[in-house]
């Protein structure tokens, strides 16, 4: 009897812990659809959003579907944090890069996105492909001029690292790109070598220190049609990845070499014949920001204020949601989520944060939402620029700017201070109290304590006189 309760108790026991195990492993994810309508110089794009509380983003497993008509490129990641009722929600974004084979209107079957050995499916839909505009997308005028030795050998492939800045400011997010360039009518036929050992080595050599890296999560080459020079080339990209210079010391590239096979006939045998490409070294020289109290704590780049209110027209103690999102080619992340601070006119209270550092194209860009209730209290006409606006360095202008709110609010109604109201409170000890009955008196409301001592005392002293006189009688 002992034997088969100890049975069961065992047989309970890892149950639990397996059904226990299993929750814990379970990891709810969404998934996101990019543009349905593209043109074949563009990505088409799968997005998965994943929970990242208490998990490090590497020991998250995922894989994407395969596509027919479409080809895979590499996968970028984000992050976004979302502070919601005084806790932070952590979340990784991974998002699939798809490069369209042809033009027309492909369709796209039911398909699953699995995450942590869990599997999801999205809705069949289709994507249109339209021709090509015709210019590069990958051309950026911001693009660092390539050295004449390297366009020289205009003919032959070449290998380079290059950055949309080599004169950042401080703080100001500069992108390196690592790719291997191919002409359009190149004869000879090259393999890789050894990708898998040489890429990893290489890419932590051309890692600049003294910088915060936001990495585009490139996991395979990033193969596209360019042209550099009105000339055709195929990149093989290996590495993308954007920087924010932390000071103004210089930044030194080095010179990288990757060796690639060729092959070639030789006596009728087809032979592999190594090659080395080089790099030319790269020098990044950051400048400091102009003297100013806000240099170094506030966000360097070109930023827009997006923002929206429930409604301009309310009356006094009605709640209003304002949301603002500051997005911009910069690390958005370092904008600061100031106190607000409430007066005698309108009251806040910050119900949602969110930030998040996204790739786009060939940039890096950040983004900051916020979901702020606001509660006006005296009526009149007020503008919100006075009690929202962002601070930062322009990159363009090379000056300090500010973003600042262009919603006004027409509130009427009685002001709220003529009335006690604390019906917003939670758990306030006075809520509801402006509802109550002031003649429905209750004693010890209104009793005077001093009064009521006095009394007390001159009981007590004339019990004692008449004991007194009693005693003596």
């Amino acid at each position: 009897m002992n034997s088969r309760n100890a049975f069961w108790g065992l047989f309970l026991y890892f149950f639990v812990g397996f059904h226990a195990l299993t929750a814990q492993s379970k990891m709810d994810f969404s998934i996101q659809i990019g543009a349905k309508s593209i043109n074949q110089d563009e990505t088409f794009v799968i997005s998965i959003t994943v929970p990242a509380n208490g998990t490090s983003s590497e020991s998250i497993s995922y894989k994407f579907p395969e596509l027919a008509n479409f080809q895979k490129l590499g996968i970028s990641r984000g992050k976004s944090s979302n502070y919601q009722n005084g806790q932070i929600e952590q979340r990784v974004i991974y998002s699939q890069h798809y490069q369209a084979l042809g033009v027309g209107q492909f369709y796209i079957p039911s398909e699953e996105v699995m995450v942590n050995q869990q599997y999801q499916k999205f809705e069949p839909f289709y994507i249109s492909v339209s021709p090509s505009n015709g210019s590069s997308t990958e051309n950026n005028s911001d693009e660092v001029s390539i050295a004449d030795e390297v366009l020289a050998k205009a003919n032959q492939p070449f290998l380079l690292v290059a950055s949309n800045h080599v004169r950042p400011f401080v703080g100001q997010g500069f992108t390196l790109k690592f790719s291997l360039f191919v002409p359009e009518n190149n004869t000879q036929e090259l393999e890789f070598d050894r990708n898998d050992i040489q890429l990893p080595k290489l890419i932590q050599q051309l890692r600049p220190r003294n910088c915060w890296e936001e990495s585009f999560g490139l996991q395979v080459e990033k193969v596209s049609k360019v042209e550099i020079n009105q000339k055709k080339y195929t990149e093989y990209r290996f590495f993308q990845a954007t920087y924010f210079a932390l000071n103004n010391r210089s930044i030194q590239i080095p010179s990288l070499s990757l060796q690639i096979l060729k092959k070639e006939k030789v006596a009728g045998d087809v032979k592999s014949i190594p090659i080395v490409f080089k790099s030319p070294a790269l020098l990044i020289q950051p400048r400091p920001l102009p003297n100013h109290p806000l240099a170094t704590k506030v966000p360097v780049g070109i930023y827009e204020l997006k923002e929206s209110i429930s409604k301009n027209l309310a009356k006094t103690g009605e709640q209003l949601l304002y949301t603002s999102s500051i997005i911009g080619d910069g690390n958005g992340i370092l904008w600061d989520s100031k106190g607000l601070e409430s007066d005698y006119f309108i009251d806040f209270n910050r119900l949602s944060t969110q930030s998040s550092v996204y790739p786009s194209m060939d940039k890096m860009l950040g983004n900051k939402t916020e979901i702020i209730q606001i509660i006006p209290k005296q009526p009149g006409k007020f503008a919100l620029k006075q009690y929202f606006y962002w601070i930062y360095f322009n990159t363009r202008t090379e000056k300090f700017d500010t973003l600042r709110s262009k919603i006004d609010v027409e509130i009427q109604g009685q002001p709220s201070d003529s009335r006690v109201n604390t019906g917003r409170e939670m758990d306030g000890l006075y809520r509801g109290i402006e509802n109550l009955n002031s003649d429905a008196v209750v004693w010890n409301r209104w009793v005077n304590w001093r009064q009521l001592a006095n009394l007390t005392i001159f009981s007590i002293f004339v019990v004692l006189v008449f004991l007194v006189w009693k005693t003596k009688k």
